[in-house]
């Protein structure tokens, strides 16, 4: 009998072991297989009171799929746990193993594939008295692979409590994986400041100057850099510098600390192993001076046939652009200067035809050296930059519409707003024929034609001197038939001569600037949506006021004007914080709405989405959100219903596994006066949409 006793008891003393090791599979919100395998581990299988030791959550993912870590990135949700512990045992906070990232088309993720272990640091009070300590977790956590499927499980950990401890070597290995993972502490010195367009992350050299690779800044908040953006580094013997896209909350710089995780590769006996550890770079601040050239990017030989090429090219470029409607308006000018003048001052006419070539050049050099000053700096912008500002180009449409008042006659040249434009429509005078050449290459320069775009293109990986040529041969281009003109003028007699209908020509070529305006106007549409639009034709009012008032000049006139010129100027900065805002909109889903839709023989789209999910988001900026599927929706007049499981709902999670989905995103289409749904795969293009609605 004390035999069997002792034996009794020797069996429930391995319970604890035992059940300390238990797997359980992941439980999928579904109702499907879980991609997740979960158990809880601890580095201890008795404890002792007044101590603290690791639980660790160990998941075992599914090949392809991933889990997320504390900042997922540009969607996704952490894992989670909910404890339930005795009185006088706490648990701590999960200490995150450095992630991996997982880019999916224009969006990054940060998290775990394969298998990882999150180590948690648990205390038990002094005065702990049971024998037993039982620890319950409620894990919940995204798996991801091209669908999302939330999952959880529920997890037991069962512990003895006794004055010596004993270690359990097997959880103990597994807890310490994780724990290897975990980014070291570091007081490298780290800092982080803005530089034009982009944030510049220094760091003073880890690992006692030996060589290392590949960093990458992790950042613990999702207001610091834009996840998606490649990262470009620059080693040296200073240290690591880290060109970063900034957030748009960070894009004037940053106030605060953002502290992160900061990885790299470290050559140790031959091999590269991954290193990671937690930096905190102070803001405004570089560590060590980056040279200008640090981010640049490989150049390209440069050889004699090569540049000869291209710089033809560049001036066959130029020509197109005379050729271009954002162009012609401004050019017309230009013509009505050389009709006014072709038979009554040729001398006037080629100093013209030269300062119309100086102020296309100098424009064209000045346009250059902004371009290479960014490249220098690290943030080249493409050709035509100007006009990807919707200030820009708000201000350049306002310029085009007062012209366009100065040429119908509203007001004449020599008045106080011939700054304003005036002058630049006036062909007369030398000023009006170099201001006139500025104009046409700062409208220009969007326009940039297929000759025009390959030659660029070679010469931004080039130095900067082919730079420089490419943009004189634009400029010697645009302006050659003009330049050819004005020292040839006999191939102007076919011209009729000066007189009255002149006058309504010169009005008559105000339409063109009107024109250039409502292109201008049109192109914020698409940077700054209606908002931007409305804003901008306050500005037109405002500045017709501004004209009208500046005809008079009594002290209530020079108020109203000086009240015109508080309203444009506010228009103009709401036009600069203006933004495009998408349209795809629905209703909320809800089953009674489909079958109510689906009797009445009505064409319905049923998008389950949620905010956590990486494949949804890809989808609605890829596909869901251009303008060719918003409007095929409502040519189609299909009622779109937008299911969001961005927060637990058992009603979606049950339409789901109806339709014998993965996961989402999952998309389904019932075609007009058919009960029969259409499952769409789960990433979708424009091009299947639009089919998918047009099979019918």
């Amino acid at each position: 009998m004390v035999r069997l006793l002792t034996l009794m008891i020797a069996l429930l003393a391995l319970v604890p072991a035992v059940n300390a090791q238990s797997s359980m599979p992941g439980r999928s919100a579904l109702g499907n297989n879980a991609m997740v395998e979960t158990r809880l581990v601890a580095d201890h299988v008795t404890v002792s009171p007044g101590t603290t030791f690791y639980v660790g959550l160990r998941m075992e993912i599914e090949p392809g799929w991933h889990t997320y870590w504390r900042n997922p990135g540009d969607s996704g949700e952490p894992t989670d746990i909910e404890w339930t512990l005795p009185e006088g045992v706490t648990a701590g906070d999960i200490i995150w193993p450095a992630p991996t990232a997982y880019p999916f088309g224009p969006l990054m993720n940060y998290g775990y594939g394969d298998e990882v272990v999150l180590p948690i640091p648990v205390t038990i009070a002094d005065d702990f008295s049971d024998r037993f300590l039982e620890i319950r977790a409620a894990a919940s956590w995204l798996v991801c692979e091209e669908v999302c499927i939330p999952e959880s499980a529920d997890l037991d950990l069962f512990l003895t409590v006794s004055e010596t401890a004993s270690p359990d070597n097997a959880g103990a290995a597994l807890i310490q994986s994780g724990l290897d993972r975990v980014p070291s502490e570091s007081d490298l010195s780290a800092g982080i400041a803005r530089s034009a367009s982009s944030l510049i992350l220094t760091i003073e050299t880890p690992e006692g100057g030996r060589t290392v690779r590949n960093p990458a800044f992790y950042p613990y908040a999702d207001m610091v850099i834009n996840h998606a953006s490649e990262q470009l580094a620059n080693i040296s013997d200073d240290g690591i510098a880290l060109k970063l896209d900034p957030a748009p909350e960070a894009r004037s710089g940053l106030t605060w600390a953002p502290q992160g995780v900061l990885t790299y590769e470290v050559q140790d006996g031959g091999e590269w192993i991954t290193r990671a550890i937690v930096i905190t770079p102070e803001p405004g601040v570089k560590v060590f001076d980056v040279p200008q050239d640090a981010f640049a990017g490989s150049v390209l030989p440069v050889t004699i046939s090569g540049l000869a090429v291209t710089l033809v090219f560049s001036l066959i470029g130029g020509l197109i652009l005379n050729l271009m409607p954002c162009v012609f308006p401004v050019l017309s000018i230009k013509a009505l200067g050389f009709v006014e003048r072709a038979h009554s001052a040729p001398g006037e006419l080629r100093r013209h035809g030269l300062l119309f070539l100086a102020g296309v050049l100098v424009t064209f050099l000045a346009l250059a050296a902004v371009l290479l000053t960014f490249k220098a700096i690290g943030d080249p912008i493409g050709w035509g930059f100007q006009l990807q500002n919707p200030l820009a180009v708000g201000i350049l449409s306002l310029v085009m519409f007062a012209i366009g008042l100065n040429l119908v006659g509203l007001f004449e040249v020599g008045t106080s707003l011939q700054g304003v434009g005036g002058r630049w429509a006036n062909a007369g005078g030398d000023a009006g024929a170099f201001m006139t050449g500025l104009l046409a290459v700062v409208v220009a320069a969007p326009c940039i034609g297929p000759f025009a775009a390959g030659a660029l293109g070679l010469a931004f990986s080039q130095p900067g001197f082919v730079l420089v040529l490419v943009s004189l041969m634009l400029g010697l281009g645009l302006a050659l038939p003009y330049l050819i003109l004005s020292f040839y003028p006999s191939l102007l007699k076919w011209l009729p001569k000066p007189g009255p209908w002149m006058v309504r020509f010169k009005q008559f070529l105000a339409f063109p600037m009107f024109g250039a305006a409502i292109w201008l106007v049109w192109v914020l549409s698409m940077q700054g949506g209606p908002q931007g639009v409305l804003m901008l034709l306050i500005g037109f009012l405002a500045l017709g006021f501004l004209v009208w008032t500046l005809k008079f000049s009594n002290v209530t006139a020079r108020i109203a004007a000086a009240a015109g010129v508080l309203m444009l100027l506010s228009a103009l900065f709401g036009v600069s914080r203006s933004t495009m805002a998408v349209e795809y909109a629905g209703e909320p889903w809800s089953q009674d709405r489909v079958d109510m839709l689906v009797a009445e023989g009505r064409p319905v789209f049923i998008d389950f989405t949620a905010a956590w999910c990486v494949s949804c988001q890809f989808n609605k900026q890829m596909t869901l959100n251009s303008r060719q599927v918003v409007e095929a929706f409502e040519t189609n007049e299909v009622t779109v219903l937008i299911a969001d499981w961005t927060n637990r709902d058992d009603r979606i999670a049950a339409a789901i596994r109806g339709y014998g989905a993965a996961g989402i995103p999952l998309y389904v289409y019932y075609a007009p006066g058919s009960s029969e749904p259409v499952i769409l795969p789960p990433i979708i293009s424009t091009g299947l949409i639009l089919d998918t609605l047009n099979a019918d």
